[in-house]
């Protein structure tokens, strides 16, 4: 994705403002005191708990907020669920705003990482 901007202003950096949006993300976390994060549920290749829905679950948002999914994982998920339905929007434009949220999430783990 490519920005224009004056001759005044700096360039934008996609890796700046990712890893910013995510330390913003973990501070928001911090204080509504959300210590939700899922450890991983053993599966022997059948039906896991991880599979079922929530409880009142009716829309997309229920599943996301359910898995406390972030910002970029949950428009990765929205876009390969409407893969092509969306009437403004092609397959190409779909996989384009999944590549493009799919580097940022990468980015966010690699902060992480690099804080564990």
């Amino acid at each position: 994705m490519t920005f224009e901007t004056s001759s005044n202003e700096p360039e934008y950096d996609a890796q700046k403002d990712g890893e910013l949006s995510y330390l913003v993300a973990i501070e928001a976390k911090r204080l509504r005191g959300d210590t939700h994060w899922p450890e991983p549920i053993q599966s022997d290749g059948g039906s896991t708990s991880y599979y079922q829905l929530p409880e009142g679950a009716k829309e997309l948002n229920d599943l996301i907020e359910h898995k406390g999914m972030s910002f970029a994982l949950g428009n990765i998920f929205k876009a390969w669920y409407r893969w092509g339905n969306k009437d403004v929007a092609s397959k190409l434009y779909d996989v384009n705003k999944i590549i493009y949220f799919a580097e940022r999430l990468k980015r966010q783990l690699e902060i992480e990482n690099d804080e564990h």
